[in-house]
């Protein structure tokens, strides 16, 4: 098994992707991502179950993400962008846990509401957008549009 999956809490979205190891740092905006295994067999040392992440990243939007087995519950609350990697022989368990974009949805709770993204993006969030800005002003008086043949 070779999955990986980017999860962002400030979308609030799964997405697989390819080449997690590789592609860590530019995945979750961190020079020097931190790896946490979540899962790890000791007498296969290329299984295992990681979790990249930006150490950094702690007061953006996070997720927390959990995985059972064998009766046990691992959990993991990320901070930013992380990458899922799930290598090797792992556990069919988990592997169900983690097979599709779905499944993996089941073990991720994105966490905080949406209402603190705004805060979060005047704090110089990296790839994101200002949202639009709705006029409040009632200064100018709104135009009526009239139908070409007078009636209203």
């Amino acid at each position: 098994m070779f999955l990986f999956y980017l999860i962002d809490p400030v979308s609030r979205s799964i997405e697989k992707v390819s080449d997690g190891f590789d592609r860590a740092a530019e995945l979750t905006n961190s020079e020097a991502p931190e790896l946490d295994t979540l899962w790890a067999d000791a007498s296969e040392p290329d299984s295992s179950v990681d979790a990249a992440y930006d150490p950094d990243a702690g007061g953006q939007p996070a997720f927390r993400l959990w995985l059972s087995h064998g009766g046990n519950t691992t959990e993991r609350v990320v901070g930013g962008r992380g990458v899922l990697m799930a290598c090797g022989a792992v556990p069919n368990d988990i592997a169900q846990q983690v097979a599709t974009t779905e499944t993996l949805q089941a073990a991720i709770d994105f966490l905080g509401s949406r209402a603190n993204i705004a805060e979060w993006l005047k704090a110089g969030a990296p790839d994101a957008r200002a949202p639009a800005r709705r006029s409040a002003s009632s200064d100018h008086p709104r135009k009526h549009r009239h139908n070409s043949s007078g009636r209203r």
